[in-house]
């Protein structure tokens, strides 16, 4: 009798909630807008006659608004409540894209790019948050398979850009789709949220501004390293495997899909490696799949062999970023709100500082050995990943009896 309201007032168990589900899609929407630009910047190009420095600042002014929100957006998250700050984000990702969408000028779409990373990237913050409201202690899970189902949804993207733009004589109805779900979905969640912070989702600090301790830091730093692999092989893999294989720009274009293929696989097949096993052991997995996939990739001149290895470097990357962020969330302990701001801006600084310092090094070395850096930036994740677990006063060693308590609980019930 005793232990019936000990379960029904255990939120943790709560496991896809409508909630949560809800987040999945707007995350889905989220990476559907933010990997749009990249073809459509073909066609812009043409349009508005645009070298490649201008043209390039789209994907910066995306980036900068990322940086931006990392940086401040903690002060804002503080203050308004989770579904308010989606609604926020849903709405500056679509009248964002929307300036893409129908921008006269550069200028327009530039500053559409920016708004979508300024204001948008609000949904990348807080929802890691609401998710540890949702899931409790299987939000580690809800972050795998939130992050799997956007993986799915960003490589629609540019297949949709694709298909409109041969199909209707445009590429804007592919942009158009993803701005009128995140416009609607803003509006309503607008006027149907409280714009009142919830009381008790996270505490003050009477001393000031709260810190994060720093165990939290190394794994930032981790996070930064991780998602620079990412962007480099997203945003470089094609012109890689044109130089590297001699293929035909457009083919070499459609082949990095495989590369999201595996991040796809593999964010899918980690959702349920992360429900059963720690984070930090999720993570050497699958740090050691992507680097056996790099050195398929880099270290060999067979093209087929080659794109096996960028699938499975994909599968090795896809589970950096979740497993990372959860974490940057229990070290973070109640401070979850910041912990999301500042885990978007490492996200921000990755995006817009390491994919142009590969391109940089590709201009006086070449694109093949420029993509060497991925490969020291996996020592360097690996290293400190190894300095921060001797970090002292982290939570991982709570975390480990956490789960261990809650999966015997679960067993006696």
């Amino acid at each position: 009798m005793s232990q019936t309201p000990q379960k029904q007032s255990h939120k943790p168990q709560a496991v896809r909630t409508p909630k949560a589900l809800l987040i999945y899609l707007i995350l889905g929407i989220y990476a559907y807008l933010m990997n749009a630009p990249g073809p459509v910047i073909v066609y812009l190009r043409q349009q508005f006659n645009m070298n490649y420095t201008l043209a390039s600042l789209h994907f910066s002014a995306f980036a900068a608004g990322m940086v931006l929100v990392g940086l401040f957006g903690g002060n804002l998250l503080r203050r308004i409540s989770h579904w308010r700050a989606v609604a926020l984000g849903c709405l500056g990702m679509g009248l964002g894209g929307l300036a893409l969408t129908y921008g006269a000028s550069p200028l327009i779409t530039v500053s559409g790019l920016f708004l979508m990373g300024l204001v948008g990237t609000l949904i990348l913050s807080i929802y890691p948050a609401i998710l540890d409201e949702e899931m409790g202690q299987r939000s580690s899970v809800g972050i795998a398979e939130a992050n799997g189902f956007s993986s799915i949804l960003a490589a629609m993207a540019p297949l949709a850009v694709g298909f409109a733009a041969a199909k209707m004589a445009s590429w804007r109805p592919a942009v158009l789709i993803g701005v009128v779900v995140a416009t609607g979905l803003g509006i309503w969640l607008f006027f149907f949220t409280n714009s009142n912070k919830q009381a008790g989702t996270e505490p003050s600090n009477p001393r000031g501004k709260p810190n994060l301790p720093k165990k939290f830091w190394g794994y930032w730093l981790a996070q930064v390293l991780s998602v620079s692999i990412e962007f480099c092989t997203i945003y470089w893999s094609a012109e890689y495997l044109t130089k590297a294989f001699a293929l035909d720009q457009a083919l070499a274009a459609q082949l990095v899909s495989l590369f999201l293929i595996g991040m796809v696989v593999g964010r899918f097949a980690g959702g349920n490696l992360i429900q059963r096993h720690q984070p930090h052991k999720v993570l050497a997995g699958t740090i050691l799949v992507g680097i056996l996939g790099f050195g398929l990739y880099w270290l060999q001149k067979n093209a087929i062999i080659a794109l096996i290895g960028l699938f499975f470097l994909g599968v090795g990357v896809s589970m950096l970023y979740p497993a990372i962020l959860s974490l940057e969330l229990a070290v973070a302990g109640e401070h979850k709100n910041l912990a999301g701001s500042r885990a978007t801006l490492a996200s921000g600084l990755a995006i817009l500082l390491l994919p142009f310092a590969l391109a940089s090094l590709a201009d006086r070395i070449g694109i093949q050995s420029a993509f060497g850096i991925i490969g020291a930036l996996y020592g360097l994740l690996i290293l400190t990943l190894l300095v921060t677990r001797q970090i002292k006063g982290g939570p991982l060693s709570n975390a480990a009896s956490t789960t261990q308590s809650s999966q015997e609980k679960t067993e006696l019930e």
